[in-house]
């Protein structure tokens, strides 16, 4: 399947698009990804509606997989994109780190549940909001067993404190995928967390071969 498999696959989020083809993984930005890609034949999935509307008149080829719902799961609402990270991993907590940072977790190829944190570009953004003197680049490089001693320090340590208690709480001794635009940044505080790129394109062709489509 892996050697063999020649779809092109499109995953487009709230802001950009991730396209998959032959092995190689594009960053594209949604305009780009409808220039080049918009007269083949893709499948995809779409989180963003307005995007979704537009499809049918600048992509008419591109097949929608979305309908082929195939986790098990009780989460009511669970996003395509979510889903489909999922099914990309038997066992584990899945973290998609991007413009939302979402966590779940899988167990013998069930979603147990899973929570929603805005994404780091977000919560920075909140804290400028707030005062400039909050304005600060979000670092990883902290002790999470001490408290911060400077302001940029505690910024960082309420955004990022968060994610490694509960992902260390909910995943001992699970496996952790990280995927996402901020992957490597959130991996680095999460000891033993691999990044994968790929785990929503996994899915993705679960859902393609189990449909034939």
């Amino acid at each position: 399947m892996e050697s063999s498999f020649c779809v092109i696959l499109c995953d487009i989020g709230n802001s950009r698009a991730h396209l998959y083809e032959r092995g190689n993984v594009v960053d594209l930005s949604i305009d780009e990804c409808f220039e080049r890609y918009g007269k083949k034949r893709v499948h995809y999935i779409c989180v963003n509606d307005r995007v979704k509307r537009d499809i049918p008149k600048k992509a008419p080829k591109w097949i929608d997989i979305s309908r082929f719902r195939m986790l098990e799961t009780s989460y009511k609402g669970l996003g395509i994109d979510r889903e489909a990270a999922c099914l990309g991993v038997e066992d584990g907590i899945v973290v998609d780190a991007g413009s939302a940072i979402t966590v779940d977790l899988m167990e013998n190829g069930v979603h147990k549940g899973g929570w929603i944190w805005p994404g780091i570009s977000a919560m920075k953004s909140a804290y400028a909001k707030i005062s400039s003197r909050l304005d600060c680049e979000i670092v990883t490089d902290l002790d999470f067993g001490n408290l911060p001693q400077d302001t940029c320090s505690a910024v960082s340590f309420g955004v990022l404190a968060p994610i490694e208690t509960l992902v260390e709480r909910f995943g001992e001794g699970k496996r952790v995928i990280v995927t996402g635009g901020d992957a490597e940044k959130i991996a680095s505080i999460l000891p033993g967390a691999q990044i994968d790129k790929e785990v929503v394109f996994k899915g993705m062709k679960k859902m393609i071969k189990e449909n034939e489509c």
